[in-house]
């Protein structure tokens, strides 16, 4: 967190200004614009979450279930990013065979050169 103060005198008496400006959210994933949002380790543990829970049925395959059932994955936006790797993402959130065909729950992906691979990752419903 940056502070910056300003003092001006105004007749006898000092006023001081504090500007605070935060900086980048923490890493306790708050994620106060997304309605949930999961980081994910490479092996399926859930780093830091908001409404989330996560499993890993098989090598490259995740399941993001969704806590807050106010939430309708159908109809909402998905977002999946890779975390410091290369390789490939997928995320649906429509039910799947992979994860129950849960309708609360997000299918996650990862593969690289086009083979299912372990790979941690953030995914965010907005």
């Amino acid at each position: 967190m940056t502070f910056k103060t300003r003092a001006a005198v105004v007749g006898t008496t000092v006023l001081t200004a504090v500007t605070l400006t935060a900086g980048i959210a923490s890493a306790d994933t708050t994620a106060p614009y997304a309605r949930a949002a999961a980081v994910v380790t490479v092996d399926g543990k859930l780093l830091h979450g908001k409404n989330t829970s996560v499993s890993r049925p098989k090598a490259g395959t995740y399941c993001v279930k969704v806590l807050d059932p106010e939430i309708n994955l159908a109809n909402a936006a998905i977002v999946a990013t890779l975390t410091n790797d290369y390789g490939q993402i997928l995320a649906l959130g429509t039910p799947n065979a992979n994860c129950g065909n849960a309708a609360d729950t997000i299918l996650v992906m990862t593969s690289s050169n086009n083979s299912a691979a372990d790979k941690a990752f953030t995914v965010a419903v907005l």
